[in-house]
């Protein structure tokens, strides 16, 4: 079991993916709307993969917020967003994503970016 950060404003798409999260069989240990408390959560708990809206609430974005967590951590990151603008995914592929995904995300998204991948 692998332990997940959920990183998003909408409350509606966090209970989804949280719940995704869980039918895949990991746990959930937090989830949070903005960049400065992602920061503390991956401090605090230390997630294996963090679930990443680009677009989020507060000063920084997904992007910028997982920039300034590969300073101190490795965890494995999956960017759902809205926008699908190249320079986006670009500015992502900067981070070592490990999948990089357009809202709504579905289980089987999910499931697949985490059986192909090696996080």
């Amino acid at each position: 079991m692998k332990k997940f950060l959920i990183v998003e404003d909408d409350m509606i798409l966090t209970m989804i993916n949280k719940r995704y999260v869980e039918l895949l069989g990991h746990e959930v240990v937090d989830c949070v709307r903005n960049g400065i408390d992602a920061i503390s959560a991956v401090k605090k708990y230390n997630p294996d993969v963090i679930i990443m809206d680009i677009r989020i609430k507060g000063s920084i974005d997904g992007i910028e917020t997982m920039e300034e967590i590969r300073k101190f951590s490795n965890v494995a990151v999956i960017y759902v967003t809205g926008n699908s603008e190249p320079i986006t995914k670009a500015r992502a592929e900067q981070t070592n994503m490990l999948g990089f995904c357009i809202k709504p995300i579905s289980l089987n998204d999910l499931k697949d970016i985490l059986l192909r991948s090696s996080y």
